[in-house]
């Protein structure tokens, strides 16, 4: 079911179509954002995958009802069809990065240790000289990107590659020492949920996804326990859960609608398992946000 309600762009302010499989673009930040006063209003992307690197200025990051604060070396990760807007301080500089999402995904099946760089909206901090090194990659990707060269494309494909794992290290360096999994337990996770992003709005049980991942559903519990500190049906639930919040913040779907689209054929079932993890009911937080919205502006 397609979310209504919610503005759906190719790139931002142009519009959706389909996107061939090799799909990659790079721009600097101020050519679109200045356009708009250098404010991208929330909106999503129906199969493309963003990184933006930010060099100088900053301002704010803002993804599924989360804000990032961003500072003026910083690493940005928008994850396929993540609802997400910015507010950047005038004269901001860096680049954006746009890929396909089946550009992405090619790349995480032929390289799966870096499905974690590209599962969540993040916005990193960075040192010195990482900015420095990505500035450099980005800067590369420009020049190969606005060339004729031949194998351009396959040079802007490396290029790619290259920072989706300063992303994902850069993530690592990030977590507690605890959770830095990079083995078969977080690969196993992380296939599980690109599953979910699939299939969420269907009746599939943790036990389907175990077969579909050829693995026992105690298998699939222990990767994820041990690379999310959450169970399988948590991170389904969750999924379910922001999906809700979403489509509730940005759309006028009713209730029953919004169950639907959420993988709950009964509506009162979805009326209490929202309440029972957020304390109050669909349309008192509908309610509730759009009044915090109204503050806001």
């Amino acid at each position: 079911m397609a979310r209504r309600g919610i503005p759906q762009y190719f790139l931002y302010g142009e519009a959706t179509h389909d996107v061939d499989e090799r799909f990659l673009h790079i721009e600097s930040i101020a050519e679109r954002s200045r356009l708009h006063d250098w404010t991208i209003r929330p909106h999503a992307h129906r199969d493309l995958h963003h990184l933006l690197l930010v060099i100088k200025g900053g301002g704010h990051f803002y993804a599924e009802g989360q804000t990032f604060s961003i500072g003026h070396s910083s690493l940005i990760s928008v994850p396929l069809a993540c609802v997400h807007g910015f507010d950047f301080k005038p004269a901001t500089e860096g680049w954006i990065l746009t890929a396909s999402g089946a550009l992405i995904e090619r790349i995480a099946h032929e390289n799966a240790e870096l499905r974690p760089a590209l599962s969540e909206a993040t916005a990193m901090p960075l040192p010195a000289d990482a900015s420095a090194s990505l500035a450099t990659k980005f800067e590369t990707l420009t020049m190969e990107f606005r060339s004729n060269l031949p194998g351009r494309r396959t040079a802007a494909e490396a290029l790619l590659i290259s920072i989706l794992v300063a992303t994902l290290r850069r993530k690592l360096q990030l977590l507690p020492e605890q959770e830095r999994h990079t083995g078969a337990d977080s690969v196993l996770a992380a296939k599980y949920r690109s599953l979910v992003e699939d299939h969420f709005r269907s009746a599939l049980k943790v036990s389907d996804y175990a077969k579909r991942l050829c693995v026992s559903s105690e298998r699939l519990r222990q990767a994820c326990v041990r690379s999310t500190a959450s169970s399988p049906l948590a991170l389904l639930n969750a999924r379910r859960l922001l999906e809700a919040k979403r489509t509730l913040l940005y759309t006028g779907m009713s209730v029953g609608l919004i169950a639907e689209a959420c993988g709950f054929p009964d509506p009162a079932y979805f009326s209490r398992f929202f309440t029972q993890r957020t304390g109050v009911s669909p349309m008192a937080y509908r309610t509730k946000q759009q009044r915090a919205q109204a503050r806001d502006h």
